[in-house]
Order: C-alpha cells, then sequence, then structure tokens
C-alpha cells in the first residue's frame, strides 16, 4: 500500500527554516537567520491534514524546542489531529567519523533524538550512515555505530530507517554494503534528489528501490514548471519496483512551496495511486 506523506522540509520557508543544531543547553541557532514564519511547527499537523495528509516526517532541526512541555504539546497537536508522525529525521551528526570521541558522542547524541521521538509519539527515526569517504573503515565505523543505534530504539519501541544522503552511503553500492553488514531490521528510504548526485540518478535507483520501505520523491522545477518527463520516468521505476511505503511530498526551494507539492501530488496519484 502506498501513502502520501509530508516532511517539514517541504515547508522550511513556511517555517522560518529555523535551523537549530543541538548543543549542551538544549538547543542553539546554526549559521542561518530565523526568517519570519507563516506556518509554526505546532500548526503544521493540522495544517497537513487539512490538505488531506495523514503522515509526517519531521527534521530535528526544527524543533524550535526539546523542552517535555513542548514535545507533550507537538504530540497532542499530531494526535489532535489524526496525523501520525512515521520518522523524525535525525540529520545531525556524522556515524562514519574517524574521530573516536566525535563518533561516541554523535552516537550518544542520536540516542538522545530517539528519545525525543518516543516523546513525540513517532514510530521510528531516520539515521544517516555519516559523512566520511566510503572507505571500509569508515563502513566499518557506519555499521558499528547503527548497530548500537538500532537496538537502543528497539528498546524503546521505535524503527529505524536509513538514507541514500551523505558520503558514506549516496552510492548505492556502499549504502546496501552497509545495510547488510548491520544485520538488523533497516528500513531505506531512497531519495530522488540525492539519487541524481550520484554519477546514474536511475541506475541509483534501480540498485535501491527494491529495498525501500519510504520515498523523498522530489521533482525539477524550472521557475513554476515541473519537469514531468524527468519525473515521470523516477516514478515508473518506483512503479517497476512494486514499491509499498509512504511516499513524502518534498520541495527543495521556499518560492510557492505548497503549490509545488500539490504538482508532485497530482502527478504520484496519477502513476502510482490509479495506474
Amino acid at each position: 500500500m502506498i501513502e502520501l506523506a509530508i516532511s517539514s522540509w517541504t515547508v522550511h520557508g513556511a517555517l522560518g527554516a529555523p535551523w537549530y543544531e543541538p548543543d549542551a543547553g538544549g538547543l542553539m541557532m546554526n549559521k542561518a537567520e530565523p526568517q519570519p514564519a507563516a506556518l509554526t511547527l505546532l500548526e503544521l499537523p493540522a495544517f497537513v491534514a487539512a490538505e488531506g495528509f495523514k503522515l509526517l516526517e519531521i527534521c530535528n532541526f526544527h524543533l524550535p524546542s526539546i523542552a517535555d512541555e513542548y514535545l507533550a504539546d507537538l504530540r497532542r497537536a499530531l494526535e489532535g489531529s489524526g496525523v501520525t508522525l512515521v520518522n523524525l529525521l535525525i540529520d545531525t551528526g556524522n556515524l562514519s567519523s574517524a574521530d573516536e570521541a566525535a563518533w561516541r558522542g554523535d552516537i550518544e547524541a542520536a540516542k538522545g533524538w530517539q528519545d525525543i521521538a518516543v516523546k513525540l509519539g513517532a514510530q521510528g527515526v531516520r539515521l544517516d550512515c555519516g559523512t566520511e569517504a566510503p572507505s571500509p573503515e569508515a563502513i566499518e565505523r557506519s555499521v558499528k555505530a547503527l548497530r548500537e543505534l538500532i537496538d537502543y530504539g528497539a528498546s524503546i519501541g521505535l524503527s529505524a530507517t536509513t538514507e541514500n544522503w551523505r558520503q558514506t552511503s549516496v552510492e548505492s553500492e556502499n549504502l546496501l554494503s552497509i545495510m547488510q553488514s548491520v544485520d538488523r531490521p533497516l528500513q531505506l528510504c531512497v531519495d530522488f534528489g540525492n539519487a541524481a548526485k550520484t554519477s546514474d540518478k536511475y541506475a541509483t535507483m534501480r540498485a535501491l528501490l527494491p529495498q525501500a520501505t519510504s520515498l523523498h520523491c522530489k521533482g525539477n522545477f524550472t521557475g513554476d514548471t515541473l519537469d514531468v518527463a524527468e519525473f515521470q520516468r523516477s516514478l515508473s521505476l518506483v512503479r517497476e519496483a512494486n514499491f509499498a511505503g509512504h511516499v513524502a511530498l518534498i520541495y527543495d526551494g521556499t518560492d510557492k512551496e505548497w503549490d509545488k507539492v500539490l504538482t508532485l501530488k497530482a502527478h504520484v496519484e496519477r502513476e502510482l495511486l490509479l495506474a
């Protein structure tokens, strides 16, 4: 069964692109100044529910607070809107770091985000494999970190997903090798945009889609116009792989975000849901 979802990244312009990073004291702003927000994270569940979406992913850096009171408020907003938080996306840390202290610190920080995911009522978290070049040593560190985090998540009721994303796992052969070596229940999100960063987007997608349990479904826009032929080619690979899972519609820009989402939605419905 295919279900449509929204990521908080899809509306990061409306959220004011807060860009927070974890700090010893809680959260601190990192790099970008926040922009005027048209939508708060507490309002997001009701907004997506009103647009017909019942599944949501939230990037960890979009949480303006990790205080228990705020997390409880956000969980009530999700439950009151009938929206399921399928994944908290842990977008910080480097699980393949060669620096032992930094590597251990990032593992512990990821456990902290897993604890936060539980407080939010999330089904699971998305973990990244790391940012180092995919040497055998980096892959081994990534595997060890993922095993520990998957085991920890399972002990508190969370599933784990990884993604073809940053340097250690952007190439399909490295990601599949990591997943096989982890030897734990580990789901896979296939990101269209990240596949395009490899030498052959479509070969990457063909290699990964048979194991995919979710998608980050992105299209290429020039102004307001979607490259329909390219998007349909990507969706045809999804269809050929007999994909079943949730499809998070994602637009990377901040101009007319929701209009672009609705454009993607129309094509996904026609190519995947109504085919």
